[in-house]
């Protein structure tokens, strides 16, 4: 009977991992991503609803593009460009997340995109379609009521300089009603990006991701806290910004 019974312990051995759970080449024990205990979540990190969610296939891209996303250039950064408007060109403007609750909840953003041509700045009756490499990072700051007369009067006056260098501009005061919010530290990065649609474990192609103001990556693949809001944006997973005004 030792035969039998040597047999029966190697074939038990092989087939700890579940036969219906998804194997990544190399992958030992439990897919990449997973884990048996919830992993450590530090102070700084946006909010995801759920345990973290972290497809370890994903989440290079999503570092990569918090560690560039600064020389890209915020969507709404008009001194970037060559002037073509009838006023003077703004810079990039803090604004308010009209969210009431979870992760995005009355905080201040702005948002950095790599191909900014294909961004939609004007939410159109038509959607922009998005082409493949395109990332989106929208830095989130926690804010910070400012008493009357430490502001400038007029938006986007003057803004003080940016802590990404002199080649981005941006105004991080906000004006809501009578009172003025500044965006001040840096809550944590929300990350978008597009690789080719048939990627398997992609959202049609899309990858969700969380990153702390240190560089942590918090979540990355097919976050379903993100997905279920940007399923109905209406240029395929892009939601757009409304332009410039005179708050």
């Amino acid at each position: 009977m030792r035969l039998p019974l040597l047999l029966l312990f190697v074939l038990a051995s092989a087939c700890s991992q579940p036969m219906d759970e998804p194997v990544l080449p190399g992958a030992q024990g439990p897919p990449a991503g997973t884990s048996s205990a919830p992993p450590a979540t530090a102070p700084s990190t946006p909010s995801v609803a759920g345990a973290a969610e972290v497809d370890a296939r994903f989440a290079p891209l999503i570092a990569a593009a918090f560690r560039e996303y600064r020389a890209w250039g915020r969507v709404d950064d008009e001194l970037r460009w060559a002037p073509w408007l009838c006023r003077l060109p703004m810079p990039g403007r803090a604004r308010m997340s009209a969210a009431e609750d979870g992760g995005h909840a009355r905080k201040l953003y702005s948002v950095f995109a790599r191909n900014r041509d294909r961004y939609p700045f004007v939410q159109g009756t038509e959607p922009v379609s998005q082409p493949v490499g395109q990332a989106l990072v929208k830095e989130s700051y926690h804010p910070e009521l400012v008493e009357k007369g430490a502001a400038p009067e007029l938006p986007g006056a003057s803004p003080p300089e940016s802590p990404h260098g002199p080649e981005d501009h941006f105004d991080p005061y906000l004006r809501d009603g009578d009172r003025v919010y500044r965006a001040s530290r840096l809550a944590g990065a929300y990350v978008v990006l597009k690789v080719a649609p048939e990627t398997p474990g992609t959202d049609a192609g899309w990858v969700y991701g969380t990153v702390t103001p240190e560089g942590e990556v918090t979540s990355a693949g097919r976050v379903a806290s993100c997905m279920g809001c940007h399923e109905s944006a209406p240029h395929e997973r892009v939601f757009g910004i409304a332009p410039a005004t005179g708050q």
